[in-house]
């Protein structure tokens, strides 16, 4: 598993070290986010989620729509979310560029939390100590943490595994790091109130259900290319955004809402995968190293 994850790790670092020479103003964001997703799929492995790109004070999930117009803005706070899976071995790692020296200090607080969140995680250390690293590092430079956005636990196929690592001391997060656990650790900085709340889009969805007598040729269809995990409308240009909207409506589909802060602060993060060693924890996208 280890030895998939590593494989699965490089092509994550390489895609976002790609994504950040195509995140310059101006850019269409549909353009980055297909030309990742095809870089994705050229180095042997597949999305495991569409590209995020989430702006200024959308903190997460939002990928391209069809014909999206949206671009790069020539200043303001740039998440890029990226997974990859092989075999359902699953990387997901997150930069945040800042268009413009306002805000650099929002991304430089995120970057921070991640490095502190990183040297606090090894065997045995509960989730919840992870996320004291991680707010005292937020907090030294003034800003707040997103406190219902979590670092994740990932198993095969399943990229919200159910255990979480917070951004702040969150006693209910009792659980140790055990060999052979592998998380996303995602701090999220803000200069809001540190809350989000869900927008008016949905621009990503997942299977909720394998057999149904009407939507089975769209449950088919994208059960061939994405699986249980995410995917984006504009993968399959045969299902229309109608039958994608009723078969959300019947239960087919669960929709993953556009996530907002809910002060309007703007929004920055930074991620990587770790995998849980009998001594030792291995981060895997190596995000630290890209920005």
């Amino acid at each position: 598993m280890l030895r998939t994850l590593r494989l699965v790790g490089d092509v994550v670092h390489k895609a976002l070290k790609y994504a950040l020479d195509l995140a310059q103003p101006d850019t269409p964001v549909l353009e980055l986010c297909e030309k990742v997703e095809a870089f994705i799929r050229a180095n042997d492995a597949k999305p495991a989620f569409p590209v995020n790109v989430s702006i200024n004070n959308v903190a997460a999930h939002y990928t391209a729509k069809r014909g999206d117009a949206m671009a790069i803005p020539k200043s303001g706070v740039v998440k890029i979310d990226v997974g990859a899976q092989r075999e359902g071995y699953i990387v997901d790692a997150a930069v945040t560029v800042v268009v413009g020296p306002v805000f650099s200090n929002l991304q430089k607080a995120a970057r921070s939390a991640l490095e502190s969140a990183l040297a606090a995680a090894k065997p045995g250390v509960k989730a919840w100590q992870i996320g004291e690293a991680i707010e005292k590092a937020i907090k030294s430079y003034g800003f707040t943490p997103v406190f219902n956005l979590t670092g994740h636990k990932i198993e095969r196929y399943l990229l919200h595994a159910g255990s979480v690592i917070p951004n702040y001391p969150d006693k209910t997060a009792s659980q140790p790091l055990v060999p052979g656990d592998v998380y996303a650790i995602e701090p999220f900085a803000t200069n809001g109130e540190g809350y989000v709340v869900d927008g008016r889009e949905i621009t990503i969805y997942r299977l909720a259900k394998m057999r149904h007598k009407v939507y089975q040729p769209l449950i088919d269809v994208v059960n061939a290319e994405a699986g249980p995990l995410p995917f984006t409308p504009r993968w399959f240009p045969q299902l229309d955004e109608m039958t994608i909207k009723a078969a959300l409506k019947a239960g087919v589909l669960q929709g993953y809402e556009v996530l907002v802060e809910k002060s309007g602060g703007f929004v920055a993060q930074f991620e990587d995968t770790i995998y849980v060693g009998e001594n030792e924890v291995v981060p895997l996208a190596h995000t630290l190293e890209l920005v």
